[in-house]
């Protein structure tokens, strides 16, 4: 349960009201937020959160979709339930995403986590053996460059177990290439979340996949700031542990 007792929204002031009207216009959340409950007793603090949501939020360079699905990211990154259970919901609400889009999606984020964790162990073996990096011609590597275009840094070390690196690599495919969901949007969930575990082989590798396909640093710059927007507004729910609202 919530860390503090939070108002209802009818002991709200009528400003904090208002600007749950103007939030609610932008989330399409159905009722007053948690969130917006807890900041509603500091209105100014209310007033900044609607303010850099309405920027963030607004369709620039980016889709309203594929914020919404980098949000998830970074909820999914961080175990924020609070907004974890909100972005899944508006993106089935606002968007039709069907439930085995939601698996897709999240599958991915999983997929991006399992090698974020692996690449940051690599410092600690000081580039010797068991993980060094890999001679560019051995066969899994010829056929990670053959499936992906190109050979993500991390699978140069993956490649001291070929095995598991065959399976990582067709994880990558089944989870990335394959599906419903755009590959483009995989890719931005992909870099959101290197992005928060703080992967820079991941985040390198996503980024120029990103370019490959057409994204420009000024959307990856806009993506980045979603994501920044975001980890904040988790840190906020689950230092309170805020309750995801009901269906």
């Amino acid at each position: 349960m919530p860390t503090i007792k939070l108002p209802e929204e009818s002991q709200h002031s009528e400003g904090v009201r208002k600007m749950d009207a103007m939030i609610r216009e932008l989330s399409k959340a159905p009722a007053m937020t948690p969130s917006t409950r807890a900041l509603g007793l500091r209105p100014a603090l209310l007033m900044v959160n609607h303010q850099e949501l309405a920027h963030v939020m607004a369709t620039r360079t980016l889709l309203n979709q594929q914020k919404r699905m980098i949000a998830l990211a970074v909820a999914a990154s961080l175990s924020a339930p609070y907004e974890l259970v909100a972005h899944t919901r508006g993106l089935q609400r606002e968007y039709a995403i069907d439930d085995g889009q939601i698996v897709e999606l999240v599958a991915t984020i999983a997929h991006v986590t399992s090698i974020n964790i692996f690449e940051r162990a690599i410092a600690a073996f000081n580039d010797v053996a068991p993980m060094r990096a890999q001679d560019m011609s051995t066969p899994i590597l010829i056929e990670v460059r053959q499936k992906l275009g190109s050979i993500p840094r991390y699978f140069t070390y993956m490649a001291a177990d070929p095995k598991f690196a065959k399976i990582v690599l067709d994880r990558e495919v089944a989870t990335v290439l394959e599906g419903e969901v755009s590959r483009l949007n995989k890719e931005l969930i992909a870099y959101a979340t290197s992005v928060v575990n703080d992967a820079r082989l991941s985040i390198t590798y996503r980024a120029e996949a990103l370019r490959q396909l057409g994204m420009t640093n000024e959307q990856l710059f806009e993506a980045t700031t979603v994501v920044s927007v975001f980890a904040k507004n988790c840190a906020f729910s689950t230092a309170l542990q805020l309750e995801p609202t009901p269906a």
